[in-house]
């Protein structure tokens, strides 16, 4: 008997409403994509817990591991951000470094929103 896997990549996009670029949803886009990184085990990319391996290491904490997990981690955030957001992320060397500038940047966007209530 097979079972379906319920958190793959595609399954967990469709699941998290992209980001508004005026940010007001914000705070719920937030709460659902880090449950959904969470369930996809990249999570610790978005905080820099994953720390990239040295070259040359293998195995499951080697390099190429790291890579993949990165490169999916990037690929379910960018899916999620209009591309007017992406375009100011894109520089970024790590997902790390891109999730930091958008929580900053939301973060602002949201309390200057509750602000003007």
């Amino acid at each position: 008997m097979s079972t379906t896997n319920n958190t793959s990549p595609m399954n967990l996009s469709q699941t998290v409403n992209k980001l508004d670029s005026t940010g007001a949803n914000w705070v719920m886009f937030q709460t659902h994509f880090i449950g959904a990184m969470k369930a996809q085990k990249v999570w610790k990319h978005f905080t820099g817990e994953a720390k990239k391996p040295m070259e040359g290491s293998t195995g499951p904490t080697g390099l190429e591991a790291w890579q993949e997990k990165e490169d999916l981690a990037s690929y379910l955030l960018m899916q999620k951000l209009p591309d007017s957001i992406l375009a100011k992320y894109l520089s970024k060397q790590t997902v790390a470094q891109m999730w930091s500038g958008i929580v900053t940047e939301f973060t602002s966007k949201s309390v200057m929103m509750q602000t003007n209530l």
